[in-house]
């Protein structure tokens, strides 16, 4: 009888977010394919349905996996369903303008598993992640992409790159199965320490306070659209901020205010 192992114990922390889906049938696909590599926490944002994991395609199409969609968490946006999340994964087929670095699924699966390793060896408790899937038609539109550390791609054929909603979750999860099981020899690119970083909600919130010393100090004008919030949100998607590192950037844009304010 298979054993269990340790890192594919943790695959049990990792959360799938599915975002804005119409059809029941794929959230029962998707849960299923989860339950298969041992993956339990399923979010859904703003699906068609209020109760898309009770709706009967899910329920059949599920084949047995009804735990994953009966602890299934519905939140109305994306913001939301990353709250606690130290580093998210957004998969897109096509590349963006100001994305966060790349990674294959290979890559994305060793990367989490090295630090899971990490955190182990270490005895802290493991980082958050998630790994985040678009609607069905249109897939994540660049602002979702941006609340996510990491743009992750499956290296599918060039010429006919048309992996539907549950096979993009099945191809993820078994890689991070395979990292957990074999090692994950997989070069790392870029391997930031995500052990002591801010999670999405933090990092947000400084970027909010920052805009609005930006706006405050007069480098940014509410009323003419400018690619200068993205940039820093690409920038300190990519540095991957500690919450120490996040505190002192609020500190420095409070007392940038409360100079502008006394003059």
């Amino acid at each position: 009888m298979p054993t269990s192992h340790p890192l594919t114990d943790a695959l049990a922390h990792i959360r799938i977010i599915i975002v804005r889906t119409s059809h029941p049938g794929n959230v029962g696909q998707v849960a299923r394919a989860m339950a298969n590599m041992g993956l339990r926490e399923l979010y859904l944002t703003s699906p068609r349905f209020a109760d898309m994991c009770a709706q009967p395609d899910a329920i059949a199409l599920a084949s047995g996996a009804t735990d994953v969609l009966d602890n299934a968490v519905i939140v109305p946006d994306l913001a939301t369903a990353l709250q606690g999340v130290n580093c998210a994964f957004a998969f897109s087929a096509r590349t963006r303008d100001l994305a966060p670095p790349l990674r294959t699924s290979g890559e994305a699966a060793a990367e989490v598993m090295a630090l899971f390793t990490q955190a182990q060896a270490e005895n802290m408790a493991l980082p958050k992640v998630a790994f985040v899937f678009g609607a069905e038609r249109s897939g994540l539109v660049n602002d979702e992409v941006m609340l996510c550390q990491r743009l992750c791609q499956i290296e599918a054929n060039p010429e006919y790159n048309s992996l539907n909603l549950a096979q993009a979750v099945q191809v993820m999860t078994y890689s991070l199965r395979q990292a957990a099981l074999h090692g994950y020899s997989t070069p790392i690119v870029e391997h930031p320490a995500l052990l002591d970083s801010a999670d999405v909600a933090q990092l947000d919130g400084m970027l909010n306070h920052w805009e609005a010393m930006l706006t405050d100090i007069g480098m940014i004008n509410p009323n003419i659209p400018t690619e200068m919030m993205p940039r820093l949100r690409a920038l300190f998607s990519r540095t991957q901020l500690s919450t120490n590192e996040v505190n002192f950037l609020r500190g420095l844009a409070s007392t940038v205010q409360r100079i502008k304010k006394k003059e």
